[in-house]
């Protein structure tokens, strides 16, 4: 039975830094990008591992702490975490059919932009 604690604790652990360095990376990707609908996008996804990230630490401490405190600290998380899943994936979808539309005039806009210098010479 300490195995199987053991064991929980440690992917717990594993899930807590995991979710978190991904967060970071698509935070970091959202403020390296010049378009508005991609940002948006890996904003979204951004959110979806922070939900990740407080899914697990809530896990995590209701499973090392046994606790009323730790249960309910540890359940509002795992609710607040579930929530923001449910709610940024449904944000993630969206902005990923309006992926291509930006795309679209991302190239038109360039091309416009090719044409004026162009022009200038």
């Amino acid at each position: 039975m300490e195995f199987l604690y053991t064991l929980a604790v440690s992917f717990l652990v594993t899930a807590i830094v995991f979710t978190f360095i991904l967060f970071v990376v698509f935070k970091v990707r959202k403020i390296r990008t010049i378009r508005d609908v991609r940002g948006a996008y890996y904003n979204s996804i951004a959110r979806i591992w922070l939900a990740l990230f407080l899914i697990a630490f809530g896990l995590n401490s209701i499973v090392q702490f046994h606790t009323a405190v730790a249960y309910l600290i540890g359940g509002l998380f795992v609710l607040l975490g579930a929530y923001q899943l449910f709610y940024f994936n449904k944000a993630r979808k969206y902005f990923k059919g309006n992926l291509p539309i930006e795309e679209q005039a991302w190239k038109e806009f360039e091309a416009m932009k090719a044409n004026k210098a162009k022009r200038k010479k």
